[in-house]
């Protein structure tokens, strides 16, 4: 099944046509289309442009939706084995053509077939999924022939939960890349939600807006190449037990039951019976270490987007009315090569000490522990993980992810004070302390203690 724009939908020629797919620094390859398979379009460049980052193999790659064959040829001259399927067998019968005039048929191998096929399902040795996804959405008063519309027309839920229920419970490798180009704005059925609950990080290649629509290139991969965390039964502190873990390597420690969690500048952390409590171990050479006040703050960020919270700066996950359900501590040494990131999130609401707390069961009441710890564990590795064949997030998009989750709260007409005097935050620096104009003064602060915040009720 193949991607389109709702202007692919017309003027398709009733005959074949020759037309031209290039790809600087890899080919140039004449492409024959007959008029019920989709064209190579700049929804189809956008996506080789991104997986040309990716680089060659060698591996085997699997395009679904190959239409004319197009990407199937441009995987096939990086290096890649590629098997490929489309439900449109005039596509499949093109594609192979295009396959052999390109001199690569001993490289590709085309079926007919796809994800909502009986009896399809991928090759357990596949190292690299591709799918220009289709993103139209149905509309009552227009008709495709059906090959089209099987081709072109997302479904309820999106196509990309269809291909995750196909992965789940097969032996895949767990170097496996999944490369789906998605349309973002306006929202297609296809999300990323249900790959990061699964536990898959998610981190966009490449976007670009085309005409009224923006489409997003993204790859999803298993953090730490799939190991788990280490799971205590109970320890002092998770942040303790993470700096015995090998410093190259993405790695995990979540205790059943903690005793001493500690949050920031030395303060207590309890953590309640159920909870998440884990630290991870981001890997960071000497000359890429990130400013940890920036990180700090990017991290309350994404998690409290995803997990449908606040993030109270600069590391207090809240809920609507202020009720502290979690906190994320950042720590590190000149004798570590790598950063310690500690969450704690409460599983359930409580009173404590005369305050009230919340938890992750207010916003997910369908997860428990472990699918918590997927979807935080999913949500770091999208942002920190590093992977040598995909580009890296830099400090402006950090910076833009913090400032991004603080005016989410203050859009809600949150307020703050200092020393009895109303505030007013106008930005962020490159380290994550709060710019704020005070009588007509900017200054800025990292200073939690001097800074009061008044969170409207519901």
């Amino acid at each position: 099944m193949s991607g389109g724009s709702r202007s692919s939908e017309q003027g398709f020629s009733r005959s074949s046509r020759r037309l031209s797919f290039e790809v600087e620094d890899v080919g140039y390859w004449d492409i024959l289309v007959p008029h019920t398979v989709y064209p190579p379009r700049e929804d189809t460049n956008l996506l080789a442009r991104a997986l040309k980052t990716i680089g060659v193999g060698p591996g085997l790659a699997v395009e679904i939706g190959c239409g004319s064959g197009a990407i199937s040829i441009f995987l096939a001259s990086l290096g890649w084995r590629v098997e490929a399927c489309d439900v449109n067998p005039i596509a499949v019968a093109a594609a192979r053509g295009n396959a052999q005039a390109a001199g690569l048929s001993e490289k590709i191998s085309i079926e007919e077939g796809g994800v909502g096929e009986t009896g399809w399902k991928l090759p357990e040795e596949t190292d690299l999924v591709v799918w220009n996804l289709p993103y139209l959405d149905p509309v009552d008063d227009e008709i495709l022939e059906p090959i089209e519309d099987a081709s072109m027309l997302d479904i309820p839920g999106g196509w990309s939960d269809e291909l995750l229920k196909k992965i789940h419970g097969l032996n895949v490798s767990e170097d496996c890349m999944v490369v789906m180009l998605q349309r973002t704005d306006p929202p297609s059925q296809s999300k990323s939600d249900s790959w990061l609950k699964s536990g898959w990080a998610c981190r966009t290649i490449l976007s670009e807006r085309i005409g009224v629509e923006r489409l997003e290139v993204k790859c999803f991969w298993k953090p730490a190449r799939g190991f788990g965390p280490v799971v205590l039964e109970e320890c002092e502190s998770t942040m303790d037990e993470a700096k015995s873990l090998d410093q190259a390597l993405w790695g995990r420690v979540l205790a059943l039951n903690q005793a001493t969690g500690r949050g920031r500048r030395g303060s207590e952390w309890k953590a309640f019976e159920g909870g998440l409590a884990c630290t991870w171990l981001l890997p960071c050479p000497e000359n890429e270490m990130p400013k940890l006040g920036l990180l700090q703050t990017s991290i309350g960020a994404i998690l409290s987007s995803s997990l449908g919270c606040y993030c109270k700066w600069p590391n207090d996950l809240i809920d609507e009315k202020g009720n502290k359900m979690g906190g994320v501590l950042v720590e590190s040494s000149t004798s570590e090569s790598a950063i310690r990131v500690g969450v704690g999130i409460n599983r359930d609401s409580a009173v404590e000490d005369g305050l009230e707390v919340s938890g992750w069961s207010k916003y997910l009441p369908e997860m428990e522990l472990m699918d918590v710890f997927a979807l935080v564990d999913a949500i770091l590795a999208s942002v920190f993980e590093s992977n040598p064949r995909i580009p890296s997030i830099n400090e402006s998009e950090l910076l833009e992810i913090s400032w991004k989750g603080l005016a989410t709260l203050l859009s809600q007409g949150t307020c703050i004070q200092s020393d009895e005097k109303n505030l007013r935050v106008i930005g962020m620096d490159d380290e994550g302390r709060l710019e704020i104009e005070v009588s007509g003064r900017v200054e800025v602060t990292d200073d939690v203690g001097s800074v009061e915040w008044f969170i409207p009720s519901s």
